[in-house]
């Protein structure tokens, strides 16, 4: 199949971030041990409630408001309630700005530890020469644009196109933010690409949405994948395409 004819007439790329553009190193989970360690360390042993039962307490909060119908406006207030309610549970005292604080080390602390993989800067310079990039994801708006400036990636993705999620309704697969983004950059469905690794997130949720999509999914070790193998398949999800790369530089090969 040839590949210079597949994408024509594409104005724009919509990246996700998280395992697409850069590599998870330490869990969310691993992140808030690892602050609130830090935290009570000048406390006496015996005062000192454990990582794991500050978790379990912040966790069971946050997929129980996640999922319900919230009226909190932002995701970084609803993570705030939930922290405030385990110290709570816990007896534990603390001031907005300390969960605040809390919040962000562990942000800074996450985005300490990805990693991003050599030829994805000269992808993103080369398609930036030709098409407009953005980013559509999940992750709270701070954290993203804390990425974007660790790997200096701030010219490729400029804040007005950053589209995050500001409540748990908003996230993808949900249509709002491919939609936000579409109307914001002024774009039909069919003049944009989503490129992520989550099927259910950001291929299905592009596509429900109009767009083409691409899927990364580097496959599992002993996978062709492992043995250099870059043949880019492709299939039909409802009316749109969708392309399985292997690799991020491989996109380059679906633009005429």
């Amino acid at each position: 199949m040839k590949e210079t004819v597949r994408l024509n007439g594409k104005r724009a790329i919509f990246f996700d971030v998280n395992q697409t553009l850069v590599q998870q190193g330490l869990s969310f989970e691993q992140c808030f041990a690892e602050v609130w360690n830090d935290y009570s360390a000048r406390w006496a042993a015996e005062d000192r409630p454990k990582a794991d039962a500050l978790w379990e307490q912040y966790i069971t909060r946050w997929q129980q408001r996640k999922k319900g119908r919230t009226t909190f406006k932002q995701l970084d207030e609803l993570q705030q309630q939930c922290l405030r309610e385990a110290f709570e549970a816990l007896m534990i005292p603390a001031s907005s700005g300390i969960l605040r604080s809390f919040m962000q080390d562990i942000r800074r602390l996450q985005v300490s530890a990805k990693t991003m993989a050599p030829q994805t800067a000269n992808t993103l310079e080369a398609l930036s020469r030709t098409y407009r990039l953005a980013i559509i994801s999940n992750s709270p708006r701070s954290e993203v644009l804390m990425m974007l400036q660790r790997f200096g990636l701030e010219s490729h993705f400029p804040e007005e196109r950053v589209f995050t999620a500001q409540k748990p309704a908003d996230k993808k697969p949900a249509p709002y933010l491919f939609k936000t983004a579409l109307q914001t950059m002024q774009l039909s469905p069919r003049q944009a690409l989503m490129v992520g690794n989550s099927w259910k997130h950001d291929v299905c949720g592009a596509v429900k949405a109009g767009l083409d999509a691409v899927w990364l999914h580097p496959g599992t070790a002993g996978s062709p994948a492992e043995s250099g193998d870059k043949k880019i398949s492709q299939q039909r999800l409802g009316k749109r395409k969708v392309y399985l790369i292997k690799q991020l530089e491989q996109l380059h090969q679906l633009f005429g």
